[in-house]
């Protein structure tokens, strides 16, 4: 997978954690301490329940089946079916060089290399879905922790009353069930995909830049296999023995009792 489609994988996997942060709006007019060390338990256990309904145990697995998919393959022939000349725009070659490339799609080129490409790439994309739809649900209650603990900082009890009572309405609770999934809604998905070109396009000039910033520095030095193994047992040493983090319990939320 190279640049482009890491960053809209990244793009839309950041976006439930983006649309459910408050806003710099959204944090103005409260009354909120601004103090980031403790809590208060009574705004963490009203932010706990606002976070049920915003972003309940299980979106993830909801939003990435059946979808991530679909929009992988989308993203992949999008970006493959693209001429080699016009994606290696601004990476150093030359126009006698790019002219050479012809009308030629990356695609073509690489099943030259690699007559089952397609198919090797298309199995690569659903193996890499199945893991991060575990992964994220692994990750889950780690990111619902923290951004109940976000809202109880930035919002007060008051507040996040209001919005409770408001989700335990028809209208509220159809529109808390619903809030994530427009991320992965057919037309955000078309939107998302438009990106890709964009940003492959913009890579070579970030890429500069970044050299550019960092010249004055000495280049890293690479470790050696040997480095790395060590490093590698090392943190394996220091893992935990346990299963990992929990999951959850199995207690329903207000939004899934309300389902």
């Amino acid at each position: 997978m190279n640049k482009g489609h890491f960053a809209a994988l990244l793009a839309i996997m950041a976006a439930p954690a983006l649309a459910t942060a408050p806003t710099p709006s959204e944090r103005g007019g409260n009354s909120a301490s601004p103090d980031i060390e403790g809590v208060d338990p009574a705004r963490l256990a009203a932010a706990q329940v606002t976070i049920d309904y915003l972003f309940p145990l299980g979106t993830y697995q909801r939003m990435m089946e059946g979808t991530m998919d679909k929009l992988m393959d989308s993203i992949l022939s999008q970006t493959f079916d693209r001429p080699m000349a016009e994606t290696m725009k601004g990476y150093g070659l030359g126009d006698e060089e790019l002219a050479k490339l012809g009308d030629a799609s990356i695609n073509d080129i690489l099943k030259q290399r690699d007559p089952h490409f397609e198919e090797r790439m298309k199995i690569s994309t659903r193996v890499m879905m199945d893991e991060m739809v575990d992964l994220m649900t692994t990750m889950e209650p780690a990111l619902r922790e923290a951004l109940a603990k976000i809202y109880a900082r930035k919002f007060t009890v008051s507040q996040l009353g209001e919005m409770n009572d408001f989700f335990a309405t028809e209208t509220g609770t159809a529109f808390a069930r619903d809030y994530m999934m427009v991320f992965v809604d057919p037309e955000m998905m078309q939107s998302m995909m438009s990106m890709v070109p964009q940003m492959m396009q913009a890579m070579p000039e970030i890429t500069r830049k970044i050299e550019a910033a960092t010249a004055h520095l000495p280049p890293p030095v690479p470790p050696s296999t040997e480095e790395m193994k060590e490093l590698l047992s090392d943190r394996a040493d220091a893992a935990p023995d346990d299963d990992g983090p929990a999951t959850g319990d199995d207690t329903p939320t207000p939004a899934q009792k309300d389902q």
